[in-house]
């Protein structure tokens, strides 16, 4: 008993050198330790206030241990009066810090008027805990598919036990802990990519505390691990990329280059200084650039061209671009791979029996593929298309626990302004699977943001637009003038040459 008022006298302590009531600090949320006074380091955003709150691993098993969670608290301009609402934002991943990754509070300072702004890092994640293994790098993940999987069995093994309890119930719990504690009765939620994903398990599990919900880039909770929705994407997001280029290119042509190439890179896969450039390698690149490097999607259409008429380079240089870097180097020290793979192998559906060994899941796995219809993922072969998308398909096959952790899309969902926006030409998260997270809730509203890839707010040609729009909703609970949307110019069609 003295030692529990000891821990509680602490707590209060620490409160009150926040300015925080007493009361913020909530048993419920299943704090076991408050280290608010700790120094918040670089990392802090300027006048924001900085702490960490200890937390269970496992809010079930107390004996499992704990970690820390970190978070930073923007204070609105106007404090003479309440805050309108709480903006917490997430950038996605799975595996990507708030604090630091963007300048949030610059690029919604408009928000900050009359609304606080709380970032929270993920458990396991830049200020809360980094989860590490030394087994895999971002390259062994993106390089041959054997290669990736057998980097994702050797990170989780590294882990061990502990990779159960980085979830992304966990982190919505870890979230509410910090809302808890700070006194703040609901939130105003802000998900980009994975960040729509986590913010709808939130939302599940905690409705009582949601105001509001902005997603963008959104999927839904039970998704399609085999890539279908991108596969159509990719088709239609080659026609709109053509139909707006003034006749600089042609879809159905483009999409005739790929089945030439996909058929050529087949049979005669072509090796050059930083890699392979196969079938899959094209997929993977034609990907990732309608997805996220936007700014040379307009290269796409000659590099196909001439790769036809027999001059690859181009399209090799194209498939060089878009590779990503090994390393935390690869997103600024912010990005990390460890909860990249854990958090996607607990959570996302499984396209085998978990309890299953090894061998049994891949024979489970290759049953799936063998019924797809080829017709669905043209001018890729469906083998090419998926496992051409880093985290679909068998991805976590070899992932060692046998028993998924946490169930999602069970749970009512709060009745409150939804907001979900898509990017036109994106494949990551296709409009197609926005309008299916947009169904989960009784009334959301869809916008599709045009000639924009993976999260439109990051695009500078979209940015001002989208953010403004966000900003709208968050306000007013829906988005009225949408004239900016007819402002977003189109990605230019240009020469392979302009790369060099």
């Amino acid at each position: 008993m003295n030692r529990m008022r000891s821990v509680a006298a602490g707590v209060a302590a620490a409160a009150l050198l926040l300015g925080l009531p007493c009361a913020a600090v909530s048993a419920r949320a299943g704090i076991a330790r408050e280290d608010v006074a700790r120094d918040a380091g670089p990392a802090c955003p300027p006048g924001a206030t900085c702490g960490s709150l200890r937390v269970p691993l496992d809010r079930d098993s107390p004996s499992a241990g704990s970690t820390t969670v970190a978070y930073a608290l923007v204070r609105r301009h106007d404090t003479s009066r309440p805050a309108a609402g709480t903006i917490v934002p997430n950038p996605g991943g799975p595996g990507v810090a708030v604090i630091g990754h963007r300048n949030y509070a610059r690029e919604y300072r408009h928000l900050l008027d009359n609304y606080d702004l709380l970032l929270v890092d993920p458990r396991g994640v830049g200020g809360s805990g980094p989860l590490r293994c030394g087994s895999a790098r971002w390259s062994d993940l993106s390089g041959p598919r054997m290669l990736a999987l057998e980097a994702v069995h050797a990170c989780g093994q590294e882990i061990g036990a502990r990779r159960r309890y980085y979830t992304t119930a966990a982190a919505a719990d870890d979230i509410d802990a910090v809302r808890a504690h700070l006194g703040i009765g609901r939130l105003d939620l802000l998900g980009q990519s994975y960040g729509t994903y986590l913010m709808t398990v939130y939302a599940e599990r905690h409705p009582e505390h949601v105001r509001s919900i902005v997603m963008s880039s959104a999927y839904p909770l039970d998704f399609d691990m085999l890539g279908g929705p991108a596969a159509r994407a990719m088709r239609r997001s080659v026609h709109l990329l053509c139909s707006r280029s003034g006749g600089a290119c042609d879809g159905d042509a483009v999409l005739d280059d790929l089945k030439t190439m996909a058929r050529r890179l087949e049979d005669r896969p072509i090796r050059y200084s930083g890699g392979v450039l196969d079938d899959t390698a094209l997929a993977s690149t034609v990907y990732k650039l309608a997805s996220s490097h936007v700014e040379l999607y307009g290269r796409l259409p000659e590099a196909l061209r001439l790769a036809v008429q027999r001059d690859v380079q181009p399209l090799v240089e194209l498939a060089e671009r878009v590779r990503p870097i090994s390393g935390s180097a690869a997103r600024g020290g912010t990005f990390s791979l460890p909860m990249y793979v854990t958090v996607t192998c607990n959570d996302y559906p499984a396209l085998w029996d978990r309890s299953a060994p090894v061998r049994e899941r891949f024979r489970q796995y290759a049953a799936r593929v063998a019924r797809l219809d080829p017709g669905d993922y043209r001018p890729f072969k469906p083998e090419a298309w998926i496992a051409g998308i880093v985290d679909l398909g068998d991805f976590c096959v070899r992932w060692p626990d046998r028993v998924a952790p946490a169930r999602y899309g069970y749970g009512r969902l709060p009745d409150v302004p939804v907001l979900v926006l898509s990017g036109e030409l994106d494949l990551s998260t296709p409009t197609e699977e926005g309008l299916l997270a947009a169904e989960q809730y009784r009334d959301a509203q869809v916008i599709e943001v045009p000639s924009t890839g993976h999260v439109a707010e990051k695009e500078d040609r979209a940015s001002s637009c989208v953010i403004s729009l966000e900003t709208q909703f968050f306000r007013r609970g829906r988005v009225g003038d949408r004239t900016c949307l007819r402002r977003i110019p189109p990605v230019e069609i240009r020469s392979v040459a302009d790369m060099r």
